[in-house]
C-alpha cells in the first residue's frame, strides 16, 4: 500500500526531534537545524518526483463531418378537409352507389335520388325549343327579298293607291250631288285603314322580329338547363377524392334541398400541426422537407405547407402546417408525431457524452491537447444526438480530444496521452 507523502515527512521530522532530545551525542544547535532542513528538502524531492505525469489518458483525433442542424417539435395530424355532401333537390333516396369506409374519387356517384317527372318535363321543353327554332327560321324567310313581307308591303301600297283613288272619285261625286256624303265617309274610313296597314308593315323590323324569336328560344333553353341540372342532381357525386366516412340518409328516406347526405374526409393528404418556438420560426421556409416519426406508424416524410404569421398567445409558438402524403391510407387524423426540420449543416465530431464537461453556467466544453502538450479546455456546441453519442461543433480537424482519464487532469498541466483512433 502506498504511503502518503505528508505521513513520510511527519515521521522523519518526529524522529529527528526525539533523537535530539535523548541522544547522548548532542550536536550544536545549528547542526540540528541543518539536519532538519536536509530532511525537509528530501521530502519535497519525493513529492516533486511523485508529481511527474504517470497517468496515460486516451485521446481522439478530430475528423469533422457535415451534420444537419435540426429543429424538433411534436404535432398532431388532421385531415386536409372534412365536408358534408348535400342534396340539391327534394326527392327520396333511391339507392347507395358507394360504400362507407372506403376511398371515393372526385365525381364518383354516392347516392341516386328519384327523378320524379323530370323526364317528361324535359321532353316537353325540348319540343318547345324545336317549335321556337322553326318560328325563328320562318321570320328569316319572311324578310328575304322574295319573302312574304316584301309581297305584303307591295300589296299594301297598291291597296292604298286603289282606296285613295276611290276616295277621290267618291269625293267628286258627293260634291256634284250624285252620291250622299255618307259614301265619302265610308271611303275615308277605307283610306285610313289602308294607310294604317301600310304603316304597320313598314314599321316591321327584321332585327326586332328575330330578336323576339331568339329571346323565346333562350327562355326555353334556360328551362331545359334547369331541368337538366335537376336531372344531374338526382346523382349525388363526390366533390373531392377522399374517404367516405358515413351516409347521413338511408335508402327510401326523403331528403330536402340542401340537406346533408354524406360525409367525406381528406385522408389522402394529411396535415400535421407543429408548434415552433418564436426563436426558431424564422429559420423555417415553406417547402422545407420534414422528417416525421409518427407514433405507432414509423417514419415518414413531409413538407412545410404553411407558416402562421401570428403566435399562440399562451405558448408564444407559431403553428407550422406540414403536408403529409397518405395515399396508402395507413394514417389517421389525430395521430401524434415527432417533427424534425433540417435548417443548416455544420462540421461536427461524434464523441461520447462522457467526454463533455459542464461549467457552473451550463456551458459545454471538452479537454484538448495544446501544441505544447498541456491540457486546454475548448467550448463546444452539441448539434445533434444519436443514440449514446453526440455530435459537437467548434473543433478544428486534427485537434486531439482527451477521452478516458480526462477527469484527472486540469488546464495547463502536462499530459501523457495515447491516441486510440479516429471516430467517424
Amino acid at each position: 500500500m502506498k504511503i502518503r507523502k505528508s505521513y513520510i515527512s511527519a515521521l522523519i521530522i518526529a524522529g529527528l526531534v526525539v533523537g535530539w532530545m535523548f541522544s547522548d551525542d548532542i550536536v550544536g544547535f545549528y547542526g540540528k537545524v541543518d539536519l532538519l532542513e536536509d530532511h525537509v528538502a528530501l521530502s519535497e524531492t519525493i513529492e516533486t518526483e511523485e508529481n511527474l505525469p504517470n497517468l496515460i489518458t486516451q485521446a481522439l483525433k478530430v475528423v469533422n463531418q457535415r451534420v444537419p442542424i435540426k429543429i424538433t417539435a411534436r404535432g398532431v395530424t388532421r385531415t386536409g378537409f372534412d365536408i358534408n355532401v348535400i342534396s340539391r333537390r327534394n326527392a327520396f333516396v333511391k339507392s347507395h352507389t358507394a360504400s362507407e369506409g372506403g376511398w371515393v374519387e372526385a365525381g364518383a356517384i354516392l347516392i341516386e335520388l328519384d327523378k320524379g317527372t323530370l323526364d317528361a318535363d324535359l321532353d316537353a321543353a325540348r319540343a318547345d325549343r324545336r317549335a321556337a327554332l322553326v318560328a325563328y327560321e320562318e321570320i328569316k324567310k319572311r324578310f328575304r327579298k322574295d319573302g312574304e313581307w316584301v309581297a305584303q308591303l307591295a300589296a299594301a301600297r297598291a291597296d292604298l293607291d286603289a282606296v285613295r283613288s276611290n276616295y277621290e272619285s267618291t269625293e267628286k261625286l258627293v260634291e256634284r250631288g250624285v252620291k250622299k256624303p255618307i259614301a265619302k265617309l265610308q271611303q275615308m274610313a277605307h283610306l285610313k285603314a289602308a294607310e294604317m296597314r301600310l304603316i304597320e308593315l313598314q314599321s316591321l323590323s327584321e332585327e326586332f322580329e328575330l330578336s323576339k324569336s331568339y329571346a323565346l328560344i333562350k327562355a326555353v333553353d334556360a328551362r331545359i338547363s334547369k331541368l337538366e341540372e335537376q336531372m344531374d342532381f338526382t346523382k349525388v357525386k363526390s366533390p373531392k377524392s377522399g374517404w367516405l366516412e358515413e351516409f347521413h340518409v338511408e335508402v327510401g328516406e326523403t331528403v330536402g334541398e340542401n340537406a346533408p347526405i354524406a360525409r367525406i374526409i381528406g385522408l389522402q393528404s394529411l396535415i400535421l400541426d407543429a408548434p415552433i418556438p418564436q426563436t426558431q420560426i424564422s429559420k423555417i421556409r415553406i417547402g422545407d422537407n420534414v422528417d416525421l416519426d409518427i407514433d405507432g406508424a414509423g417514419k415518414r416524410q413531409g413538407q412545410v405547407n404553411k407558416i402562421a404569421t401570428s403566435a399562440n398567445q399562451a405558448t408564444r409558438t407559431f403553428n407550422v402546417e406540414i403536408l403529409l402524403d397518405n395515399k396508402d391510407g395507413t394514417l389517421r387524423a389525430g395521430m401524434s408525431a415527432g417533427v424534425s426540420v433540417i435548417i443548416d449543416h455544420v462540421p461536427a465530431f461524434k464523441i461520447s457524452p462522457a467526454h463533455l464537461n459542464v461549467d457552473d453556467t451550463g456551458l459545454l466544453s471538452v479537454k484538448t491537447v495544446a501544441a505544447n502538450g498541456t491540457v486546454k479546455t475548448v467550448p463546444v456546441l452539441v448539434t445533434q444526438t444519436v443514440g449514446n453519442a453526440a455530435y459537437v461543433s467548434g473543433l478544428r480537424n486534427g485537434a486531439l480530444i482527451l477521452g478516458m482519464g480526462q477527469a484527472f487532469v486540469s488546464d495547463g498541466t502536462k499530459v501523457t496521452y495515447e491516441i486510440i483512433g479516429e471516430t467517424n
